[in-house]
């Protein structure tokens, strides 16, 4: 039985086939994306797409999906994905307090071998502007790429699951995979 967080919508990938996406990441939101930049080489879905107070776009996270065979390689994947995302997703490897600036750093990204593939992984800081002050909330990224003939990269809050919850949404998804 399917967890009903993890149903529901198969999508078409670029190139060919189709793989089973997580409910909460929708691909065709109502407002436009930077998703729409990469659409004809990665699936991209957002959790929880919106437009901010100051008119920009702003998501709880992303899951971009590709065939293999469309690739250099996996840093290729990662790079051509992270098109996608938000503002604020798209600076969050800046390390808090150091951003912008001729001393600016960037959290390292660490390859390794799972049981599933290839990964690249990289700590993040999503700058976020709450009700009373600005922080920045713990995330992840998880790049795979999967035995099973797809490329899987999920950004994802610590709080929404981790690197735990990331391996397992993109083992889903590659599990989910038809040609």
């Amino acid at each position: 039985m399917t967890p009903f967080a993890f149903a529901q919508t198969r999508a078409p990938l670029p190139g060919g086939g189709s793989v089973m996406m997580p409910s909460p990441y929708d691909k065709k939101p109502r407002y436009p994306t930077y998703g729409e930049k990469v659409a004809g080489d990665v699936l991209i879905g957002y959790r929880n797409w919106r437009s901010t107070m100051s008119g920009y776009p702003e998501c709880d996270g992303m899951i971009a999906v590709g065939r293999a065979e469309r690739f250099e390689g996996l840093k290729k994947f990662m790079e051509t994905a992270r098109v996608g995302l938000s503002i604020q997703w798209g600076a969050a490897d800046l390390v808090p307090g150091t951003g912008w600036s001729k001393d600016e750093k960037r959290y390292p990204v660490e390859s390794a071998t799972s049981e599933m593939g290839q990964e690249l992984v990289q700590q993040l800081a999503v700058h976020r502007v709450g009700f009373f002050d600005v922080y920045d909330e713990p995330a992840h990224m998880l790049v795979i790429a999967h035995q099973r003939g797809v490329h899987v990269g999920v950004w994802l809050y610590k709080k929404n699951g981790g690197l735990k919850g990331a391996r397992k949404i993109a083992d889903k998804i590659a599990a989910s995979c038809q040609p």
